[in-house]
């Protein structure tokens, strides 16, 4: 009679390579598949609903970061969502250069940053430093020391960098949303500011 006894040794290898052989039938009809793309993380274009001053502060500076002009327009008010004009004072120098300028209102807001994002060539930020501010329950007010930095096309006829001061006013709306209805800038160097950045973009 044949003897069907299991050698020593054997048994335990021949145990191991069936557990192999069923774990690679689990998973081998979707090992080399490929996966589903993960969702785009959305968290850096996301807009934080302006609840407090600050934040609208912050969102300005993201969307200036990101290039995302729905995100930078929502930090201004919009005369049909909160009843309040916005309005922009430039300064001095860009006010005489650039009649655009000089009376500014929401819609030129949008297309100015719309059209300075068309011309994107590269990194862009906005600086603040703070000088002082004033926060109430149904107003609020910065004051910064700021620079601008936006990569354009038309770099070899006009600057990339803007400095000077500005002062923001801000107040909240029906829903307690805050947004900046008043913005005035000044110069304080040679270096253009922002007000020509919106004279040259603007229409």
């Amino acid at each position: 009679m044949k003897d069907m006894s299991v050698k020593p040794g054997t048994g335990h290898l021949s145990l191991f390579v069936c557990h192999l052989l069923f774990a690679l039938g689990l998973v081998g009809c979707g090992l080399f598949e490929p996966r589903d793309p993960e969702p785009p993380a959305q968290t850096s274009l996301t807009y934080q609903p302006a609840t407090v001053p600050s934040i609208v502060i912050s969102n300005l500076k993201s969307a200036i970061a990101q290039k995302n002009v729905e995100n930078y327009v929502r930090n201004f008010s919009d005369p049909a969502v909160s009843g309040r004009q916005f309005v922009f004072v430039p300064s001095a120098a860009a006010s005489s250069m650039y009649p655009n300028v000089r009376e500014w209102i929401y819609t030129d807001e949008r297309e100015y940053f719309q059209n300075l994002v068309a011309k994107a060539n590269g990194f862009s930020s906005l600086s603040l430093i703070s000088k002082d501010s004033l926060i109430g329950s149904s107003e609020a007010s910065y004051n910064f020391d700021y620079v601008l930095m936006f990569q354009h096309t038309d770099a070899a006829t006009f600057p990339t960098t803007a400095s000077g001061t500005l002062q923001f006013v801000l107040a909240p709306d029906a829903s307690n949303i805050w947004s900046i209805y008043q913005w005035t800038d000044f110069s304080a160097s040679p270096d253009v500011t922002w007000s020509a950045f919106k004279g040259k973009f603007g229409n």
